[in-house]
Formats: structure tokens, sequence, C-alpha cells
């Protein structure tokens, strides 16, 4: 995974049935929606996303879908229909967010936030929602050309990468761990990966369904 493609395993698109209710409804009965509309290199998105106004949506019109055109140009706006999902890093041409109401992109661009600090993790506290089938939280690091990647959101298991100790070399988890109605990150910088957390996903998923993890974000060094 490349920090350009982002963090997309925690943002998967949704498509929504053909016959849905999308949106607010206008004076002629027309069901309305309103979609930002811009193409962005990876690292503007965020930006582009947070300082320009949305559009309006025409009459029939009712979905918002976020595209990953290639590895690092995006494009965002109204949709009649959701394209394929981005099922991988490396995929283009794909939506890697699509949904039927005003603001639906919201946690997809945070997940886009690029921060140059080298403690930006320390500070991040937005949550969002893991799924049953990611129920940990992690905090991983990566080498990418000559600087460091951190990556930070919900993950399948920890098994895959071992703890970021002393002498461990990137890739490499910092934390990881059950999530919980809470994030169970530190975000202090300090080694947060219990014997659990490794074992692959095993709880109840009942209680999954309402656990919390930090929104995923990228850090480039």
């Amino acid at each position: 995974m490349t920090s350009n493609s982002g963090p997309w395993t925690s943002m998967m698109s949704t498509t929504p049935s053909s016959n849905s209710i999308c949106g607010m409804t206008g004076m002629n009965g027309t069901t309305m929606i309103y979609c930002p509309s811009f193409t962005c290199n990876y690292t503007d998105c965020y930006t582009m996303y947070t300082s320009q106004n949305t559009t309006l949506c025409a009459d029939g019109v009712c979905l918002c879908q976020l595209i990953k055109q290639t590895d690092m140009c995006y494009t965002v706006g109204c949709s009649l229909s959701c394209a394929d999902s981005c099922v991988n890093a490396s995929q283009t041409n794909c939506s890697v967010y699509c949904c039927n109401s005003t603001g639906c992109l919201n946690s997809s661009f945070a997940s886009m936030m690029m921060n140059t600090t080298t403690d930006c993790y320390k500070t991040f506290q937005k949550a969002q929602t893991c799924t049953s089938s990611q129920p940990h939280c992690q905090l991983k690091k990566e080498t990418e050309g000559s600087g460091l990647k951190w990556t930070a959101g919900c993950t399948t298991n920890c098994s895959a990468q071992t703890p970021c100790k002393a002498s461990t070399l990137p890739p490499c988890h910092l934390e990881c761990c059950n999530a919980t109605m809470n994030s169970c990150l530190r975000l202090n910088g300090t080694l947060n990966v219990p014997n659990f957390s490794t074992r692959g996903p095993h709880l109840n998923t009942e209680l999954v369904a309402s656990l919390f993890c930090l929104l995923a974000i990228t850090l480039m060094l």
C-alpha cells in the first residue's frame, strides 16, 4: 500500500439501492442532494474539500461519488450510479466511496488528510465506526521512499506485522488493539500491542458493530 493511494481498506464503497430516496425534497417534490465537485491530487484533496462549496445535483441525480482515476488523481461529484468499488490500493478507475446524502463523503476525505509534523498522530482524535470485519485499531509504521509513513485506523487483525520495538525495521505496528467504544489507541509514541490483539478477529460481532477507532490517516515524513 502506498501513501498516495490512501488507506482504502477502511473506506470501502457502498452501492445504494436504485430506489433510494436521497437528500432533501424540493418545492416540486423532487429529491435534492449537494455534492462537492472537483478534481484533485491526493495530497490536496482534503484541503480542497474543506475549502470549496458543494454543488446542487441535477434532478434525478441522487448520488455523490469519489473516484480514484489514477494513483494520484481523484475526482468527486454528482453521479447517476456507483462505479465498481476500489478493493485494493493499486486499483484505479474505481469508486472510493459512493453514497446518497449531502455530506456523506466527509469521512472519506478526512482519511486523505496529510500532515508533515512528526507527531500529528498524537493529537488526531476524530473517530469512525469499525465494522465487524475490522475489529481492531492500528497505528502502523512503514517506509515510503527515504521517509516514513504512518497509518492509523481500523484493521482486520494485527498478525501481519511485528511490533515496533527498538531494533525493528518498518513495516511494523506501534499500536494495535481491540476496538472499544472509545479509541483504544494511545497516540503517545509508546508501544501498545497487547498479545491478545494479534490473534485475529474473535470478538462477538454483535458488540463489534458499535466499536470506534480513529479515522484512517496517513503521515508522510
